[in-house]
């Protein structure tokens, strides 16, 4: 692509009288607004001399560009054509007979420019406007149009628009068959979120050419009705389309090599989604259309998942320019425009974003001014760093979250419906009615927790007798906490009577020693995950294991050595742009984690498409050891304390002999006595009421090499595969 500012669009259909007229003001106005502009003219099947006049006026105008229908398609089919074409950021829509005036063109830029939306239209001046049939039947339509769909604009059906060329690709997205779709432009850019405005217009009446309303004004009418009620059901009756790539899959048509799901399994999926909203806070069963999507979309080939990206970047890049302001002051700062980032290689252009960033503009300017408060949930997390942190994500990144999560767990083998065993907190830090809602969403997705801060020597037997009652096809939870059953199973010798067909690890770095010696234990290959509370899952590995598959429909993940991409087998920091959250935007966010960068010019022998990262480091925990022998892993702290951000900054916990743990604190700015009280009390529920805990004081908790805090450190040297204190095997604690 081209740096161009502007292509202007217009669907001719018979109008070879108009375009010299029309060529020559459009180029005087690019030249006036000193625009790098070009002209898009889409023939629309004329029968007249239109496709030579264009042609000719394309021979002497180098910024005019003819695109031609051979048969006549609707203007809403050409403005397609003219997006496909269009090479400026912004695009403008304009008629080609004359009644719009091209000199308007500047007014509507400069509108867009300074009042911040995403979409300017031009409505039509009743100035010397003639007040015939053609009068009323559009305002007419207006009237209609806005009392069934809950505007109040003064010409809701104009197509004299301007607005970022991945807006109006967007808008023309549609799903039902119309007539004349054109008159439902700004309902579209309603119904999908949009920020508009109108400024007044001068129109004139046609001079030259036909229009279509001018010989059989009865038809068009009925027509339009009929579309009416089309639109009626798509913008308000029929639930929104939530996935963003059907697009690029209709239009690239990947071949889905997913293994068919048998029918019983279809048909509980399908009844399990009906109740998807009643189980699942946020969320709705919308997320059958992503798993759709993604189940197909992963069959792209690495290009295509590029341009996928590419375009879902340049739409973020606007939206967080325009609706959120610390990101409008940022790229202002770093004297960078929106239209500056046309491609994956452009990124670069883009500052970081951090956790301090997030925490000192949450509540002032970091989160979008034109998102639903009612729609966008608070995520709050320690992570492995023992700092709470607070983030929003809003319900279509949510969606987009479980239809990935389930995606990736089939490439396991695991199909919905099977038995799954989750080695988890269930309901830590969750209310009465979100514990109530995923008590009922384990039963109907047969999925049967074990909390993994409940294991010791004493119950790893009933355990062992509970995995082979329950038959799991699936076990996933913390490496760490598959670790030590691996490690158990291997020096009891206890052989398991059912063993599941997959393990999915996640939370903690998995070492090749722990990997080997978990798949021998449970003779089934480990699928590692590498996710985090802000975006949960962001890569997987599928049964190649060759590297971890990012879920690149969502996330843009870099590698950085040195301020650089790394090279492959470089181990560099990880930077994540969600392309999804846009009430809280995470554009180019430090995570704080390491990770090994691949070769991905050599496809994954899985066939997919999705780019993959290799080992991942820096999230390494310390298991600790409770007073009656359980075996807590260090990410349970962070979970069990991530309430209480507001008397405890920072914190650590150290082990260094049995039955007693320092509690290391960097006060918040909030804490008091009885806080710190509340914290204990909660820290004896699950360490045990004997365990001695020494409250230390501190100013400050030391950095590991990866950016990050530990929050749990055991100095006891637990062999994870022999349960015995000794050496510990690959999961060292990082000091």
């Amino acid at each position: 692509m081209c740096a161009m500012e502007l292509s202007v669009i217009v669907p001719c259909l018979n109008e070879e009288a108009n375009l010299p007229e029309l060529v020559r003001r459009i180029g005087e106005v690019l030249a006036m607004g000193g625009i790098a502009g070009e002209l898009v003219l889409i023939n629309d099947g004329s029968t007249d001399g239109t496709a030579r006049v264009m042609d000719e006026l394309a021979a002497k105008h180098p910024f005019v560009r003819p695109q031609h229908h051979p048969s006549n398609r609707g203007i809403a089919a050409a403005w397609k054509t003219g997006v496909g074409a269009a090479r400026g950021h912004l695009v403008c829509l304009i008629d080609a007979d004359l009644q719009y005036q091209p000199e308007d063109i500047l007014r509507l830029r400069r509108e867009l420019s300074w009042a911040n939306v995403d979409i300017i239209q031009g409505f039509r001046s009743a100035v010397g406007r003639e007040k015939g049939p053609r009068y009323y039947y559009s305002r007419g339509l207006n009237f209609l149009l806005n009392n069934a769909f809950s505007m109040r604009l003064q010409d809701n059906k104009s197509g004299f628009v301007m607005c970022g060329r991945e807006v109006l690709a967007d808008l023309l997205d549609y799903r039902g068959e119309y007539y004349y779709w054109q008159s439902f432009i700004m309902v579209a850019a309603h119904h999908k979120g949009y920020t508009y405005k109108q400024i007044e217009t001068l129109f004139e009446q046609r001079k030259a050419g036909t229009s279509f309303l001018a010989n059989q004004p009865v038809l068009p009418t009925l027509r339009s009705l009929v579309d009416l009620g089309r639109a009626f059901y798509e913008y308000r009756l029929r639930p929104a389309r939530t996935s963003d790539l059907r697009p690029l899959l209709d239009e690239k048509r990947p071949l889905d090599r997913t293994p068919p799901r048998p029918l019983w399994q279809r048909a509980y999926l399908d009844a399990y989604l009906s109740t998807f909203g009643a189980t699942h806070w946020m969320m709705t069963r919308d997320v059958s259309t992503h798993l759709r999507d993604l189940s197909q979309s992963q069959w792209l080939s690495l290009s295509e998942m590029e341009d996928l990206q590419a375009r879902k970047l340049r739409r973020l890049v606007q939206h967080a320019y325009k609706h959120v302001p610390y990101y409008r002051d940022r790229l202002n700062q770093a004297g960078i425009r929106p239209e500056d980032i046309v491609s994956l290689a452009d990124l670069h252009k883009l500052p970081f974003l951090t956790k301090a960033d997030v925490r000192k503009h949450l509540h002032f300017d970091i989160l979008s001014d034109n998102h639903d408060k009612n729609e966008i949930l608070r995520i709050t997390t320690s992570g492995s760093t023992g700092e709470p942190f607070v983030c929003y994500a809003d319900r279509r990144q949510l969606e987009f979250r479980w239809a990935a999560t389930l995606r990736a767990q089939e490439w396991t083998g695991y199909r919905f419906g099977d038995r799954t065993l989750r080695l988890w907190h269930q309901t830590l830090g969750m209310s009465r009615t979100q514990i109530i809602r995923e008590h009922a969403d384990a039963a109907f997705s047969r999925r049967r927790f074990v909390p993994a801060f409940e294991m010791s020597e004493q119950n790893l037997s009933d355990l062992m007798d509970e995995i082979e009652e329950f038959r799991p096809i699936l076990m996933d939870g913390y490496a760490e906490s598959l670790n030590f059953l691996a490690g158990y199973l291997k020096r009891s010798g206890r052989k398991l009577a059912w063993r599941p067909q997959g393990i999915m690890s996640s939370a903690q770095s998995l070492p090749e020693e722990s990997r080997r010696i978990i798949e021998d234990a449970f003779g089934c290959k480990v699928f590692d995950k590498y996710g985090s509370r802000e975006f949960s899952g962001i890569a997987y590995e599928c049964e190649a294991h060759a590297g971890h598959h990012v879920v690149a429909e969502g996330y843009i993940v870099e590698i950085l050595k040195d301020g650089r991409p790394a090279k492959p087998g470089e181990i560099g920091e990880i930077v994540i742009t969600d392309l999804n959250n846009y009430c809280l935007p995470f554009v180019r966010y430090r995570i704080g984690d390491l990770a090994e960068a691949m070769d991905n010019s050599q496809p994954c022998p899985c066939g997919r498409g999705l780019p993959r990262i290799g080992k991942i480091e820096g999230r390494v925990q310390s298991i600790i050891i409770g007073a009656e022998g359980q075996y807590v892993p260090g990410t349970f702290f962070a979970h069990l304390l991530k309430d209480y951000d507001h008397a405890i900054r920072h914190y650590q916990v150290v082990q260094a002999e049995r039955g007693a743990i320092t509690f290391k604190v960097v006060k918040g700015s909030r804490h008091t006595a009885s806080a710190m009280e509340e914290v204990l009390r909660t820290l004896r529920m699950f360490l045990g009421a004997s365990m001695r805990i020494d409250v230390e004081y501190v100013d400050e908790i030391p950095l590991i090499r990866t950016g990050k805090r530990l929050a749990a450190v055991s100095r006891l040297g637990i062999d994870l595969q022999s349960g015995s204190e000794g050496s510990a095997l690959g999961t060292k604690p990082q000091t």
